[in-house]
């Protein structure tokens, strides 16, 4: 039997107890930063407190909202995930997208978030850009997602308005114009 390599990159810094600090490099939204964190910080503290990216929400800080989702590529190929539960350190060397990433260059909106405006599906935001950044996911693996596969797709991610209704219309307008049956 050999060891199977850990292909994360080494990080600075100790690992004696919870409130050792490391030094990782991580990438947002399309920026390299380099992060000092405690072990124990989410990704999403990093996020928000240390470096002032605002999209991902705190919401119930368990994992169950999905508030704080963003897109993270830490050597698997990327996909959505709750960063509120993903050890910052986890993320060393690896890039994350938040609904930042989603919109145009120039501050335009993308056509889910334009199928949220649309359909109303925007209430009072603490959900929306959990909810945009599943939807976005979905519909760049699977264009032509059913009812029921919106609905799967969306599990993870709470409303506390209870919008569900006009948020799946708004996944079904974004994949309808993204076929050119808008």
């Amino acid at each position: 039997m050999t060891a199977v390599e850990d292909p994360r990159p080494e990080v600075a810094g100790g690992t004696d107890g919870p409130d050792s600090s490391v030094t990782f490099a991580l990438t947002v939204d399309g920026t390299a930063h380099e992060v000092t964190a405690r072990w124990d910080e989410s990704l999403l503290t990093v996020l928000r407190d240390r470096l002032g990216v605002r999209g991902p929400k705190t919401g119930c800080a368990h994992g169950r909202c999905g508030a704080c989702a963003v897109k993270a590529d830490l050597g698997d190929g990327g996909h959505v995930l709750c960063s509120c539960l993903v050890p910052a350190a986890t993320a060393a060397g690896g890039t994350v997208e938040t609904i930042a990433s989603i919109g145009g260059p120039d501050g335009a909106l993308s056509d889910v978030q334009e199928a949220f405006l649309a359909e109303g599906a925007v209430q009072c935001g603490i959900c929306t850009s959990g909810f945009v950044t599943a939807a976005t996911e979905l519909l760049d693996t699977n264009p032509d997602p059913t009812r029921t596969e919106i609905e799967a797709a969306l599990y993870g991610n709470l409303c506390r308005c209870t919008g569900y209704g006009r948020i799946v219309a708004a996944v079904e307008t974004a994949a309808r114009t993204r076929r050119g049956d808008a």
